[in-house]
Formats: C-alpha cells, sequence, structure tokens
C-alpha cells in the first residue's frame, strides 16, 4: 500500500477528490502541514479494519494538550475522553 502525503491546503481545496480517493484505494493520506504530518485520513473500511491506534494512558495525555485552553477543565477526564470517542 503506498503512502501518500498531501498538504493540508491541498486537501482542503480538493476535499471531495480526496475522500472518492481515499474510499476507493483504501490507502490512508497522510496530512501535512509546514512540512510535518499532522493527521490521517482512513477509510472506514481500514479504520474498522483494526486500523485505529489502541490508547494508553501515556498516549492520552498527550490527547489532552490537543485541547489547549481546556486542559485544565475538571470536567474533561480520562473517562470524557473515553466517551468522547465511542
Amino acid at each position: 500500500m503506498p503512502i501518500k502525503y498531501l498538504p493540508a491546503n491541498d486537501v482542503k481545496n480538493r476535499f471531495e477528490r480526496v475522500l472518492r480517493e481515499i474510499a476507493k484505494s483504501g490507502d490512508p493520506v497522510y496530512v501535512e502541514r509546514d512540512g510535518k504530518s499532522v493527521v490521517v485520513i482512513l477509510s472506514v473500511r481500514e479504520y474498522e479494519g483494526g486500523k485505529r491506534a489502541t490508547l494508553t494512558p501515556k498516549k492520552t495525555e498527550s490527547l489532552r494538550d490537543v485541547f489547549g485552553m481546556w486542559a485544565e477543565r475538571a470536567d474533561i477526564n480520562d473517562d470524557w475522553l473515553k466517551e468522547s470517542r465511542a
């Protein structure tokens, strides 16, 4: 399976085309910003087929960094993260 990297701006400008390509090929697309991969878009088939990452407590902690100014909110805890992923 070839790995495809696209700049975020290209994905934004050609979103429908990118979605069709991912759905057809099943190959993931890494989206880059400033030359660094920031997200991966997967087909539903790949996601449901077990390609999703298993989150460990260490990885969960790093996810809290994504919440920025909300990271200190008492209602954002491990249970909230689990429910939001379900």
